[in-house]
């Protein structure tokens, strides 16, 4: 009996921690600023095109009380931080790049919400118990921005700076979304489990009863500048590589769905299809 016990034991324990580092630490997670700082004007045009319905939606399961303060992690030129200081909340936005939080003032401006918005620089991966400078908000979130290496670090990162409540927005693949249309014509299967996976699984480890509910909206389809930067991101969007079959399908596929336009005189690809993005909305209320 007593081996018996110990079997069922070893069986049911995994280390998610590690197998975050394992599983992620071989991927390009795009934790190179430099990609984001050249992203960042691209990003913010993206943003102003339309609304994206996922904004809406993660703020209601968040669940914020009014007037609650919020630390948002990854914020980017302001996904969430612009709306979300719209509806009256005092916004402290961190992301590592500088040009992403330069053009999320700069849509603050625009917003006329510049004095709810406090921009802060810090990366995932450093250590916050030596920042002097970050508050304790009423709420701390990160949407579709978690680029960290100790998954198990970057939650108690956020429970740092949180007084009531914890909210992340995870893809329910690996690391990042990809175009599931395109995944599935070019015979692409999600590789291992989604990020939100290791996310649900190491809180529960700590006894931590998350709250788990998926939000689907649709996929803001990329205009390309050219047939070929079409080529070259779709590829990189399925971070786990494409084998040589693969990368001829995914030609082919574009030669007939990828659409040119015309806009003000400039011209930009757009596949004709609309797809729609998964992602797991996590929370979890601090002790």
């Amino acid at each position: 009996m007593h081996r018996q016990g110990e079997k069922i034991k070893q069986a049911r324990r995994i280390d998610w921690n590690q197998l975050w580092k394992e599983d992620y630490a071989s991927q390009p997670m795009e934790d190179d600023v430099e990609f984001w700082n050249d992203f960042a004007p691209h990003f913010r045009k993206k943003l102003k095109e339309e609304e994206d319905p996922y904004v809406r939606i993660f703020y209601e399961y968040s669940g914020f009380r009014p007037g609650e303060t919020i630390f948002d992690m990854g914020c980017a030129s302001g996904t969430l931080a612009i709306p979300y200081a719209l509806k009256g909340h005092e916004i402290w936005a961190a992301d590592f790049s500088e040009e992403m939080l330069k053009y999320l003032m700069i849509g603050a401006e625009e917003a006329g919400v510049a004095d709810r918005i406090h921009p802060i620089r810090l990366d995932w991966n450093e250590d916050w118990t030596k920042r002097t400078d970050l508050p304790v908000c009423d709420v701390a979130i990160s949407s579709r921005s978690f680029i960290a290496w100790d998954l198990s670090q970057a939650l108690r990162n956020l429970e740092s700076v949180a007084r009531r409540k914890v909210c992340i927005g995870a893809w329910d693949v690996p690391a990042r979304g990809y175009d599931r249309i395109v995944g599935k014509a070019i015979g692409y299967e999600r590789p291992g489990y989604g990020c939100y996976v290791y996310i649900l699984n190491e809180l529960i480890d700590r006894d931590l009863f998350p709250e788990l509910r998926f939000i689907k909206s649709p996929f803001r389809l990329t205009k390309y500048e050219s047939f070929d930067k079409a080529m070259e991101g779709l590829e990189a969007s399925f971070q786990y590589g494409l084998t040589d079959q693969q990368r001829c399908k995914l030609q082919d596929y574009c030669r007939e769905h990828l659409k040119c336009h015309q806009e003000d005189g400039r011209e930009y690809w757009k596949f004709d299809h609309t797809e729609m993005s998964t992602l797991a909305h996590i929370s979890w209320e601090i002790r």
